[in-house]
């Protein structure tokens, strides 16, 4: 063997022996990688639901059928929400007529879409008993209730 064939070998053997050991460096700094970090998240505001007065579905009766109360609710949030109507205490204007005859049924739990505007929910049904006094003819009613929600 020539002295160029010995130094091309001894140059082969070399680089063969630092590229291992080069790469096993690699390797162990890709298993040796360590970071940390943290991330944040605020949470917005949610809005009142609203509500605007409905109707009723037709006149009331000393023991008639119960009718629905129409409501219509706007909910501005980005996110559903659930809620329940309660309440429905009477009142009337009219002189002689006893409005604790008139009785509100409220409807359980509605749902409003996200942002959603002026959708007309059946909150509830009223109806009149036989104890309506004969100046309740013609009588408007007044029937107030109120609402708790809660995010769907």
């Amino acid at each position: 063997m020539g002295i160029a064939s010995r130094i091309t070998k001894r140059t082969a053997v070399i680089g063969t022996v630092s590229a291992v050991a080069l790469a096993g460096g690699i390797a162990y700094a890709a298993w040796t990688i360590n970071g940390s970090g943290t991330a944040s998240a605020s949470s917005g505001s949610a809005v009142d639901v609203s509500f605007a007065p409905g109707t009723v579905a037709g006149p009331l009766y000393p023991n008639g059928a119960a009718v629905d109360v129409h409501a219509s609710g706007t909910n501005g949030n980005p996110f559903p929400v659930d809620f329940t109507i309660s309440g429905g205490a009477v009142a009337t204007t009219k002189a002689g007529c006893n409005a604790d005859s008139v009785h509100f049924t409220a409807s359980g739990v509605q749902h409003m879409a996200a942002t959603s505007t002026a959708v007309d929910y059946i909150v509830g049904q009223v109806s009149m008993d036989n104890t309506a006094d004969n100046a309740c003819q013609g009588a408007t009613f007044t029937i107030t209730l109120t609402g708790t929600g809660a995010s769907a």
